[in-house]
């Protein structure tokens, strides 16, 4: 393999070298690809509902196993990219979605659809473990290549609910599944073209963790897992909360008589949500220069509590507040990513950083998929609108668990990129 000092040259002060280039040509489209493919599902839980005639709850837990391999899966797939290449686990990670998904629209029932979103789950758990640890070794600019890379994860997280929402008001929600399915397995044929340099960089490479941050680590991981669940919770239930509490944008679509079909209030919910989630990307360009210009353990802090208040108003807004209170509150919710990555890569040895990237996915990704069933629980006991009270609880402990970190950090002088 070509040395990476022989082929990381030329690199303008604020760009990427080549080298560090086509390591985004391959994990940007992966990125984009998981979250659009883990967030199709939730687009389709209102028309699935309309054809079963089954409660909303029932419908989302068809979704568990899908959330719950997707944190799990991250372990074997982190421990397999310590060792192996992360590109070819990262075309493999692709295929299976697309293929999880073709099965879904081709063959759907309730019976079947929890497996064959597993293996769409199975597919998505490859992309974090693998593809952040190889941008974090890799590219010297490490916040802002994640925040780039953030960008196109945010961007599969906005379009999701817009293209599956599209796809099943033409056709059914059947046929939309196929369809991104069979153009997952296209895109990810695609990218075996694609080479990559995986050697470390030599600014990453020769930066040793010291051994206590693994405390430090430890302490992280409390608050990776409460923001899982506010994660996860988020972003199952918004399609449908927005469809059942806003009206503004369903009266505009209905307004349109080209656009009049028994889908349309399907249609302008999932079409805002991906409005709300597009303010996602301004967060992740935020996040990625927060990350290299400040200590990370204050830009963690100060990122979550700002997102506090409009998670709680939500919780108590309608039609246009809520729909801003969500587009502000996914600034802070996603323009956080680019930091806790860097926090993890700071955090963690080199050997073990594709593990220890899987150890953080589990915790947000595989507890996370807990919330699908108290999302059910809280809406059946109190209210959907007492779901977002509870995710702005869990928010003060999130905040309060950082500050932990920052007090038991105290010592240390800087934690930076």
């Amino acid at each position: 393999m070509t040395q990476y000092t022989d082929v990381h040259r030329e690199a303008t002060t604020e760009g990427l070298t080549a080298a560090e280039k086509r390591i985004l040509w391959l994990t940007c489209p992966c990125h984009f690809l998981t979250h659009l493919y883990i967030l199709v599902f939730p687009a389709v839980t209102m028309p699935i509902v309309a054809t079963l005639g089954m409660p909303l709850e029932q419908v989302v837990r068809l979704s568990f196993l899908m959330y719950l391999t997707y944190g799990v899966g991250a372990l074997p797939a982190g421990y397999l990219a310590d060792r192996w290449e992360a590109r070819t686990l990262l075309i493999i990670g692709v295929l299976a979605m697309g293929i999880g998904l073709l099965l879904a629209g081709l063959f759907p029932s309730t019976q079947t659809m929890p497996f064959y979103l597993m293996i769409v789950g199975l597919g998505a758990s490859v992309y974090h473990p693998a593809g952040l640890a190889l941008i974090s070794q890799t590219v010297r600019k490490r916040g802002y290549a994640l925040g780039v890379n953030g960008v196109y994860g945010n961007m599969g997280i906005a379009m999701a609910p817009l293209v599956t929402g599209v796809l099943t008001w033409l056709f059914t929600w059947q046929i939309a599944l196929a369809v991104l399915g069979a153009s997952g397995i296209v895109i990810g044929l695609l990218l075996v073209a694609v080479r990559v340099d995986e050697s470390p960089h030599p600014h990453h490479a020769e930066k040793k963790a010291d051994g206590g941050y693994m405390l430090y680590f430890g302490i992280l991981c409390v608050a990776l897992v409460l923001g899982g669940l506010i994660y996860r919770s988020n972003t199952v239930l918004l399609p449908a909360y927005i469809e059942l509490n806003t009206t503004f944008f369903a009266r505009f679509i209905g307004a349109l008589s080209f656009l009049k079909n028994p889908g349309t209030d399907t249609l302008a919910a999932t079409t805002l949500t991906s409005i709300v989630f597009f303010f996602g990307i301004f967060g992740q360009l935020l996040g990625g220069k927060l990350a290299d210009r400040y200590d990370l353990r204050y830009a963690y802090l100060g990122i979550h509590a700002a997102g506090v208040p409009f998670l709680f108003a939500i919780a108590f807004t309608s039609n246009y507040a809520l729909a801003l209170s969500a587009g502000i509150y996914v600034v802070f919710s996603l323009g956080m990513q680019p930091i806790e990555n860097s926090l993890v890569a700071a955090l963690t040895p080199a050997r073990w950083r594709s593990t220890l990237f899987a150890v953080k996915f589990i915790l947000v990704f595989g507890v996370g998929s807990v919330s699908v069933y108290l999302v059910g629980v809280i809406k059946t006991a109190y209210s959907l609108r007492a779901v977002y009270v509870s995710l702005g609880l869990v928010a003060i402990l999130l905040v309060l668990s950082i500050m932990a970190l920052v007090i038991a950090s105290r010592n240390v002088r800087d934690i930076r990129n």
